[in-house]
């Protein structure tokens, strides 16, 4: 029986052996299948930190294929999700229904399901007239049954102007059109809304809103502000509810070094939008849109 049990042992350790080189083997022909810039890829992606969505003022008139750059992106991307806000006349317009080429390309737009689209209203810092304000979030509303098509939605409203500081006023008319929005049948399933005071506001408005636009300003203001640090500024804020818009971005920040200002806003902000146009940057496209929405998708 030793004879035995010893040639049993030795048996053993051969096919250990054996398994362990095999293991080895496969493990270096991995090495050699899948390059290293597939390794630098993956390694790239992961280090861009959390996702964000691109917000988009779309202030660019409906014209024929005027919207094609948007459109495009929204289908090479659709793991990106958009916030996109469109103002046909200064809010939805005088009319109960915008006027063709919006009623043509607001449907194309809506029937993405990566899409959350707006309607832009402005409150003029919490000074117009409520009554009228609720007349434009109405109006927007109403579009679907005016105009017999479900796809011409929006699914929430953007409020222009609103405060930076502090008053009870101020706050009660912020939260009553809050309140209306959220009760409004026609502006769902979202029922989103968005404030834009355009900088920092007293952390008391944030709950008022879904999110908050919390700079829009250039890039060289967002550098002089020490970047991303001017949001730590914000109490008792996450970045879910905080939102970043950067133009006038220099043509020299493209590749890593785009990257790297993506990265750094979206660490904070859960919606951003970052162009290189430094005049008419809301009513047309940059050269580095699409780049830019790339990177956003890392």
């Amino acid at each position: 029986m030793e004879p035995e049990k010893h040639v049993s042992r030795r048996w053993r350790e051969r096919r250990r052996s054996k398994i362990i080189l095999a293991t080895l083997a496969s493990i270096a022909l991995l090495a050699v299948i899948i390059p290293p810039a597939v390794v630098v890829t993956l390694r790239k992606k992961n280090s861009m930190g959390p996702k964000s969505s691109v917000f988009v003022p779309l202030y660019v008139y409906p014209a024929a294929e005027a919207w094609a750059p948007l459109e495009k992106v929204i289908s090479t991307h659709p793991e990106v999700n958009f916030t996109v806000v469109i103002n046909p006349g200064s809010g939805p317009g005088p009319n109960a229904l915008p006027d063709g080429n919006y009623t043509r390309e607001v449907p194309k737009l809506a029937a993405h399901g990566n899409v959350r689209l707006l309607g832009y209203v402005a409150t003029t810092y919490a000074t117009r007239d409520a009554s009228l304000v609720r007349r434009d979030i109405e109006t927007y509303a109403a579009w679907p049954e005016k105009s017999s098509n479900p796809d011409l939605a929006v699914r929430g409203i953007f409020f222009d102007e609103t405060p930076q500081q502090y008053s009870d006023k101020a706050l009660a008319y912020l939260q009553n059109l809050t309140d209306f929005v959220k009760a409004t049948p026609g502006l769902g399933p979202d029922n989103f809304v968005v404030h834009n005071p355009g900088v920092i506001p007293d952390s008391r408005y944030l709950p008022s809103a879904d999110s908050t636009v919390v700079f829009e300003a250039s890039y060289a203001t967002f550098q002089e502000r020490h970047g991303a640090k001017l949001f730590e500024a914000i109490p008792n804020s996450r970045r879910g509810q905080l939102c970043a818009v950067i133009h006038s971005v220099p043509d020299s920040v493209e590749g890593s070094k785009l990257r790297g200002l993506v990265k750094q806003v979206r660490r904070v902000a859960d919606e951003v939008f970052i162009t290189h146009l430094s005049t008419d940057y809301y009513a047309s496209f940059g050269d580095r849109w699409s780049e830019f929405v790339s990177v956003m998708a890392l």
